[in-house]
């Protein structure tokens, strides 16, 4: 599965990408659809769009996706007015293997839920305007309709629908429009993409448990439909728009040939040849049709991001931890974040050891099952939370293979250093597949919504690969970043919607070229992750007494080479500086005022990206509103406790 996977998403970023990369042989790096969807597609191709309802409604009161009838014919309208041609989801699905065939602007119009506000208020602006639709039927809920829900279509009419000749029945799945317990603190996730916890068993359910569920509702969804309809239905909208490469797979065995989910951007090439087509979710307010494309190329804002230790936060009394992460989750906030880096190893003596995890896995021992548990609350709190974690610097296996470690040779034969990262060689295959397996379990049994490799990923001027001669800096990189690909890969069969970012030293950041030291660079950084954390630490770097003016040098330089990578559309370039508040050499907090007049100096030589590392529940100090980039005067301070 995982191999198919893999295919799969190489195939997707090979006919997402301009030719002459693809002529220069290099393999495309995988990021998420953000990134790769931040423009129309190519001249030549044409541009797509499924659109995504839910209620038509006129109270006020009613959740974001509900919207007034009249807003939802100026929407058909407009779209119309600007040159868009609505077609079937069927008319459209007629030309998948013909794309080129289709107009040049190509809309379609779907409902998920089956409201009956669909069949009273959509359903006649549909046949007024000369507009197909397609309907997505939860079928569990037909005749057991959620009292927290607004009142559901009945299977008359939605029958009545699919006869009128302007709609299209789809499945929403029979009973998986729901949430499941996803950990031991009774957190709860989308049932597609979450492994349960079985309380009653104290364990996850396994590979094979998730799959027959997936299987068994589908299957049943599909049964129900086709009795209540008398005919099949072969499309799938995913619930929540959640979905992986098991799921899919799943989904086409039991006949749903096309699946939909809910990324928010355009339809490509590459989608109907992978079968699942993605959506815009629709919302009150939003002006699809109008003069600007925002609608479907949002610009990203920028990210502000706190990097949290969970060895601070841990301890085994649940109050006590309870109530650190609630500080960190006010602290982080306080500071401005919408982003969370989170830990995902124990490293309690801070020896860069990893003999633990802080999540379910199959790869190391669980310190305690917190991760996901911290990350619902900052999630609760209105953040995007990241997992950071290392891909080379697998001590467990480390240790128990020598064999896999990378070679040092010293100048003159000198002896290996003793190393802070216990790295296993990029190029061993048994290597590689335990770091896959590793990030594999992450994006199985945790909620992320990006991957931060740790700042492990480098390899000396003295070391080598193990199982090549060449130890030139170019070549080390590329292993590196052929083993980080294969992660990428393995995480988005799970988590397709997940974004990748990579701690870079910042000496890398102040030349061009591959830097011999760390064998990393800059460029390739920028080319192949969504985020590129160069980690502006400036006291690391000796320049205590200059901070201010360091930052702004090397932000100056790394704006411009990024400015490379900012696709013809408008958008923000793909890079982060992330600021050190402790000291770990003089073991003392950096100055809460040089945090800050280093965050102002990035963002005033415009480093869109602002990160902050180490936030700790008890100690540090953060100005309020920092990673803003300019703290009101006067701001009242974080402190300890």
């Amino acid at each position: 599965m995982r191999r198919t996977g893999f295919l799969c998403v190489v195939l997707a970023a090979l006919l997402s990408l301009p030719g002459e990369e693809l002529a220069a042989g290099r393999i495309p790096p995988l990021r998420s659809l953000s990134r790769e969807r931040a423009t129309p597609p190519e001249a030549g191709e044409p541009l797509v769009a499924i659109l995504c309802y839910h209620d038509l409604s006129d109270v006020p009161a009613r959740p974001a996706y509900s919207i007034p009838p009249d807003e939802f014919r100026r929407h058909i309208r407009h779209l119309r007015g600007s040159g868009w041609t609505f077609l079937s989801l069927s008319e459209l699905l007629a030309k998948k293997d013909r794309p080129t065939e289709l107009p040049p602007k190509t809309v379609v119009v779907t409902f998920d839920d089956a409201y009956r506000s669909f069949f009273e208020k959509a359903l006649p602006i549909l046949k007024e305007e000369g507009v197909k639709a397609t309907v997505s039927v939860i079928s569990s809920f037909i005749e057991a309709p959620p009292t927290d829900l607004p009142p559901l279509m009945t299977w008359e009419q939605i029958r009545e629908s699919g006869e009128s000749g302007y709609v299209e029945i789809a499945s929403h799945s029979h009973g998986l429009h729901q949430y499941e317990v996803s950990n031991p603190y009774n957190d709860t996730s989308p049932a597609v993409t979450t492994r349960r916890y079985l309380f009653r068993d104290g364990r996850y359910e396994d590979r094979d448990e998730y799959r027959w569920r997936i299987r068994a509702d589908l299957r049943k969804a599909r049964a129900v439909l086709a009795e209540k309809l008398g005919h099949d239905v072969a499309v799938l909208a995913w619930p929540y728009g959640e979905h992986n490469a098991m799921a899919r797979s799943v989904a086409g065995q039991e006949g749903f040939h096309v699946t939909l989910g809910t990324e928010g951007t355009d339809v490509r090439r590459a989608d109907f040849a992978l079968g699942h087509l993605p959506r815009v979710m629709v919302t009150r307010g939003m002006d699809p049709g109008g003069k600007s494309l925002s609608w479907l190329y949002p610009v990203r804002s920028p990210v502000r991001a706190a990097q949290v230790d969970l060895d601070a936060a841990y301890a085994s009394d649940p109050v006590l931890f309870r109530t650190r992460v609630d500080r960190l989750v006010e602290k982080v906030r306080a500071a401005g974040a919408n982003t969370v880096f989170l830990q995902a190893l124990a490293d309690p003596s801070g020896d860069g050891h990893y003999r633990e995890a802080y999540f379910m896995n199959h790869q190391i021992p669980v310190r305690a099952d917190i991760w996901s548990m911290a990350a619902h609350k900052f999630r609760h709190a209105g953040m995007s939370v990241w997992v950071r974690a290392p891909a080379m610097n697998l001590s467990w296996e480390w240790e128990r293979h020598p064999e896999w470690r990378i070679p040092f040779r010293g100048k003159g034969g000198g002896k290996e250093p003793e190393p802070w990262y216990f790295r296993v060689s990029p190029d061993i295959p048994e290597a590689r597949k335990a770091a896959v397996d590793f990030f594999a379990d992450i994006a199985v049994y945790l909620p992320v919504d990006g991957i931060l490799f740790d700042d492990d990923t480098y390899m000396l001027e003295e070391e080598r690969l193990r199982r090549n001669r060449s130890g030139t800096p170019a070549a080390k990189s590329d292993a590196i970043r052929e083993l980080l690909e294969e992660i990428k890969a393995a995480v988005l069969d799970w988590r397709p919607n997940s974004a990748f970012g990579r701690n870079l030293y910042a000496p890398v950041a102040e030349r061009d070229g591959v830097h011999p030291k760390f064998s990393q660079e800059l460029s390739q950084f920028l080319r192949d992750y969504d985020l590129t954390v160069v980690m502006a630490y400036a006291r690391m770097e000796g320049h205590e007494d200059d901070a201010a003016k360091w930052t702004r040098r090397l932000a100056a330089r790394v704006e411009r080479k990024a400015r490379d990578f900012v696709l013809p559309a408008g958008g923000i370039p793909p890079v982060m500086f992330k600021f050190q508040a402790y000291d770990w050499r003089k073991e003392e907090w950096v100055l809460p005022e040089e945090v800050a007049a280093g965050i102002r100096a990035a963002v005033e030589e415009s480093i869109p990206h602002i990160g902050v590392y180490p936030v700790l529940p008890e100690e540090g100090n953060l100005p309020r509103g920092v990673l803003l980039g300019n703290p009101p005067s006067g701001s009242e301070w974080e402190t300890k406790p």
